[in-house]
Formats: structure tokens, sequence, C-alpha cells
């Protein structure tokens, strides 16, 4: 069975007793070799379900420049922009953690009701306008609009 990646860095930096050998880890941990960028995963995981570019963001219903820099790498989006492409291309909610897990913006948790709502979204495919329909019959910001 092959060992998760994460579980084989977890495993390596277990074993780091100084930090010396903890820059050395930093320092042939790549971004290439130990993560995704969050462009490159957004794109991998929509090319399997056959999106393109303008698919991706049509889907999200975002504006097609600052889609097209997040797409690229240029620009790093906010948690709910992230959530606004997750939501419009169907992704699972482990993917969507993934992304926000790549991003630096916090997984969803259950415990939070808004995070919750977007959760059930995810696990039930819904699009941004139902989602936004749920979140604003709960009084939460909506996704996607300011």
């Amino acid at each position: 069975m092959k060992i998760d990646i994460t579980e084989e860095l977890l495993d390596r930096l277990n074993r780091i007793r100084n930090q010396s050998d903890l820059k050395n880890y930093i320092d042939s941990c790549s971004l290439e070799k130990c993560n995704y960028e969050l462009s490159e995963y957004i794109l991998k995981i929509c090319e399997n379900k056959g999106y393109g570019k303008s698919d991706i963001i049509r889907n999200s219903d975002m504006h097609r420049t600052y889609g097209y820099q997040i797409l690229s790498g240029d620009k790093s989006p906010s948690r709910d922009k992230l959530l606004q492409i997750c939501i419009g291309n169907k992704f699972t909610r482990d993917q969507a953690n993934r992304a926000l897990t790549i991003a630096n913006l916090g997984i969803l948790y259950a415990k939070d009701p808004r995070d919750s709502i977007i959760i059930y979204s995810l696990n039930n495919k819904l699009n941004l306008i139902d989602t936004n329909v749920i979140l604003d019959e709960h009084g939460f910001k909506l996704i996607g609009y300011v």
C-alpha cells in the first residue's frame, strides 16, 4: 500500500531533532515536490470533470479577469472566493477542504453554522444560487457577493 505523502512528510518531521536538519528538510521540500499550487490543484480537479478555464470561471460566477488571475496563480483568492470556485464546480467536501488547506485558509468546520451550510451544499452538489438562498435564509453572508 502506498504511503500518503503527508504521512511520509510528518514522519520525517517527527525524526528531526535540530534546526540544521529542519533547514535541510525545508530546503528539500520544494513546492513542486510537497504541494500542488492552488491553481494547479483547481485545474486538475476541474480537468477531470471535463472543464476548461472558461468553464471553471463561468461555473464560479466570477469576474473573468479575476478568475483567470486565480487560475494562473497570479492572485490568491479569499476563503469565500475559493469556496465560490469549489461550489460552482461541484467539488466534493474533501476536495474543497484540500483546496482550502493548500491556500492556508482553514478547512470547513462542522461546528460553524455558516460552514455547516457550505458542507451541506457541497455534499448535495448545490449550485451557488441555491447555496446563497440557504445562507440568506439563515442570515449569513452570501458567497460571491459583497
